[in-house]
């Protein structure tokens, strides 16, 4: 979001008989207090009810609030003050300048221009002398419209501007405009308005202004690091700058640091306490995933504007987060029912899939399915739907489905090593073992259960009443990766025991009994109580075996 702000004025704009209150107010609205500055501009009203230019600064004020949060109901009130400023100063032309500026910003060019011209008109009245300073700051405050709203008419805007530099080439407001111009005229060049900046900046070296102007510019080409260091020199010349932790913290928010975005929306908040940017702050506390202050701030801000439909969303997202499933639940239906009705915000992906997410946790889970369909569907796709439908259907044993799934995963995003284990086991208890194997196969450099889940696939595809070992060679594997490293016994104890049992059964069934009799003692090892190991153990035969002890993996396959 660009920032706009009201430009506090400099000597040669000075009023002397405004007095600080009204400076004070300026400043407050530079600030974007817009709040503090409306109250202080109402009483300097009360006492000077005829002062146009305290109308006009009092409407701008109110022009900027609105501006900034997209409020028609502030911009009309911006308007109704105006109006009233030419009633009772008609031949100052700064509350024309100001209807015209909140006609453009609601697309009302014709009114606008009309507003604008009347303006001129009383500047260039011979018959009505006005000051120089105050021309100035109306040629200005109407490039300033051209340039910032949506709908840009710089040409006109830069006309604008040299008409306010031959007033006063010694205003470092004048050369913001400039550098403004050229901002939004030049594109990727930067040159003419870094010059137009760096210009105002040798007028006046204290202007916070110019720094945030120009880490603005930078940010607008993607030069994210200049754009730092010129919102941080902004708050070194002026800790209280309001709008540079703003822009500090939504340049920090898009580069993904979150907690430090935070600490900087959390200064701007204490400077700028309003609803609109504690609502903000709320939204990004929610982005460092800390869900329960981030549900404690939504809710503590959602009731001075309700209207702020992202917080259901957000809300609805945090309690799922923390297993608040009715309140989640309760949340994203508001939001649907406001944001279909509104039209806005847009509903995106993440809003079906979170509510197919709620639904699965309260048990609903084809409803829960057909929400997180409609996420894939979105434009843009939801990719991380795939692998949610295939554990829904995992969670119900539909072992089918999820190996569907867990396929249409891999075909539509780059499948990963987890994405293949995972298939492989949809696949194994579904009992397809030779899909179940050639997923497990592309999991074995990642994960060593992938070699003996391949075991598991090829003891089931081998003959179970002469087997020809198919699943030796995984099973051996995976107990050299394990039995390797003490560490990993224990917590793979289980799978252990299956596999060497698989070893015994199968020397067994090809008479090498000595084999299996090592096979089985390995057994015992991990399992003192194994009720198999010792029968086999304890059996006669075995036990008066003689020769050279087995190798078990030096044996031959065969």
């Amino acid at each position: 979001m660009k920032s706009t702000f009201v430009f506090l004025l400099s000597s040669a704009f000075a009023f002397s008989s405004f007095g600080q209150s009204k400076e004070e107010a300026i400043r407050k609205t530079l600030n974007e207090r817009y709040e503090s500055a409306s109250f202080d501009f109402r009483n300097l009203l009360i006492a000077q009810p005829t002062n146009g230019e305290l109308y006009f600064f009092c409407g701008d004020n109110y022009y900027y609030w609105g501006k900034q949060e997209s409020d028609n109901l502030t911009q009309d009130s911006a308007m109704a003050i105006f109006r009233r400023g030419i009633e009772v100063a008609p031949t100052n032309p700064m509350n024309y300048v100001g209807l015209g500026r909140s006609a453009w910003q609601k697309g009302d060019e014709a009114m606008a221009t009309n507003q604008f011209n009347k303006a001129i008109e009383i500047m260039n009245a011979k018959s009505n002398k006005v000051d120089k300073a105050v021309q100035q700051v109306a040629y200005l405050k109407m490039a300033e419209t051209l340039i910032q709203s949506e709908k840009k008419k710089l040409s006109d805007a830069y006309n604008y501007i040299n008409l306010a530099l031959k007033l006063n080439d010694k205003n470092p407001e004048v050369y913001i405009q400039l550098g403004d111009y050229h901002s939004e005229n030049d594109g990727i060049d930067l040159s003419n308005a870094i010059r137009y900046y760096n210009q105002s900046a040798s007028i006046d070296p204290t202007n916070t202004r110019v720094l945030l102007r120009k880490g603005q510019l930078y940010v607008k080409v993607k030069s994210w690091d200049d754009g730092l260091n010129n919102f941080n020199a902004a708050i070194a010349a002026d800790p209280n700058f309001a709008p540079a932790h703003r822009e500090k913290a939504e340049l920090i928010y898009l580069a993904g640091r979150y907690k430090q975005a935070v600490e900087s929306y959390a200064k701007y908040l204490e400077l700028n306490n309003s609803c609109r940017v504690g609502q903000r702050y709320a939204s990004f506390i929610f982005l460092t995933k800390d869900y329960a202050k981030a549900i404690t701030e939504l809710e503590k801000w959602l009731p001075c504007n309700r209207d702020n439909t992202v917080l259901y969303r957000l809300l609805g997202y945090a309690n799922h987060e923390v297993g608040m499933s009715d309140v989640a639940m309760k949340n994203m239906n508001e939001f649907f029912v406001r944001a279909e009705k509104n039209k806005s915000p847009k509903i995106i992906g993440s809003d079906y899939a979170y509510k197919g997410k709620i639904l699965s946790k309260m048990g609903q889970d084809s409803l829960a399915v057909v929400e997180i369909e409609k996420a894939i569907a979105m434009e843009g796709g939801y990719p991380e739907g795939y692998g949610e439908i295939a554990m829904i259907y995992s969670k119900l044993k539909n072992n089918g489905k999820a190996a569907e799934w867990f396929q249409r995963k891999i075909d539509k995003t780059t499948g990963t090593e987890i994405d293949y284990f995972l298939l492989g086991q949809s696949h194994y208890f579904n009992k397809n073992y030779a899909a179940a194997d050639t997923a497990f196969a592309m999991t074995t450099k990642a994960y060593v259960d992938g070699f003996f889940w391949r075991g598991r696939a090829n003891k089931n595809l081998d003959n179970q009443e002469n087997p020809i070992g198919l699943a030796k060679p995984y099973y051996e594997e995976y107990i050299k990766a394990i039995s390797g490293d003490p560490a990993k016994i224990e917590p793979n104890r289980k799978n252990l025991i299956e596999s060497y049992s698989y070893l015994g059964v199968l020397y067994a069934k090809q008479d090498n009994l000595l084999c299996a009799k090592a096979a089985w003692m390995k057994v015992q090892e991990l399992d003192p109580e194994n009720i198999t190991a010792n029968q086999v153990l304890e059996d006669k035969e075995v036990i008066g075996l003689t020769g050279v002890p087995c190798d078990l993996f030096a044996v031959p396959t065969e």
